[in-house]
């Protein structure tokens, strides 16, 4: 069979840049829940012209970042405790696959990596430092992930993701004055995969996931 001619790979286009920029302002916080995506404002912060920012919006639309109602105004999707549970349900179950795959599959460098990564956690925690202290929980988790050596895991964890870190940047910045950061920990995670017990390192991740959509109720909640 003749090998087809391939092209090289494309620049990143206009639309793309667009969409990678807005995506990470909503998921930042830097475009807040419910906030109006004014498409001039948006290209002249970019730098680029309204079409493009136009076809990103559609993407960010079918991705579940943005809301479009009649007449085309665009908003940034809201965020809600309900909806939470359609991520981290689905999340907790993916990853716990990935924690059973791992206890069978961690070396002794990888678990003093993830020991030496809890700790940068608990640093994190005991500062209030909500930035560190998600950058180090989805440290611990891509590097369970890596050792899991699924690659479709992989891509799940990272779709989910996208959406789940909007939710932990809004809601975990209101824990900075609050006791609910406190005693947070993935030693029962750290210790099933040391003891190669798959059964209990997926249970303990799937609990990290469960337990923290239960924080975020309990936010809500007290609101």
């Amino acid at each position: 069979m003749p090998i087809p001619k391939t092209k090289a790979p494309a620049r990143e286009t206009a639309k793309d840049r667009a969409y990678t920029q807005i995506r990470e302002w909503i998921i930042s916080g830097t475009l807040i829940p419910g906030e109006k995506l004014a498409e001039e404002a948006l290209a002249d912060a970019i730098n680029v012209s309204r079409t493009p920012i136009r076809e990103a919006l559609v993407k960010l639309s079918e991705d579940g970042f943005v809301t479009t109602a009649t007449g085309r105004v665009s908003r940034v999707a809201p965020i809600t405790a309900d909806a939470a549970a359609t991520l981290y349900e689905p999340i907790a179950g993916v990853e716990g696959v990935a924690a059973k795959l791992a206890a069978t599959k961690a070396t002794t460098a990888d678990l003093a990596a993830l020991t030496a990564l809890e700790q940068d956690y608990q640093r994190a925690i005991a500062g209030k430092d909500v930035q560190a202290m998600l950058h180090a929980d989805r440290q611990i988790h891509l590097q369970i992930l890596t050792i899991a050596d699924n690659p479709y895991l992989q891509r799940l964890s990272d779709l989910l993701y996208g959406h789940i870190q909007r939710y932990e940047t809004y809601f975990f910045d209101q824990l900075r004055s609050s006791d609910q950061m406190r005693g947070t920990t993935h030693e029962p995670l750290l210790a099933a995969l040391k003891a190669k017990n798959q059964v209990a390192a997926k249970q303990a991740m799937e609990t990290d996931w469960l337990e923290t959509m239960t924080a975020i109720a309990k936010i809500t909640a007290s609101k």
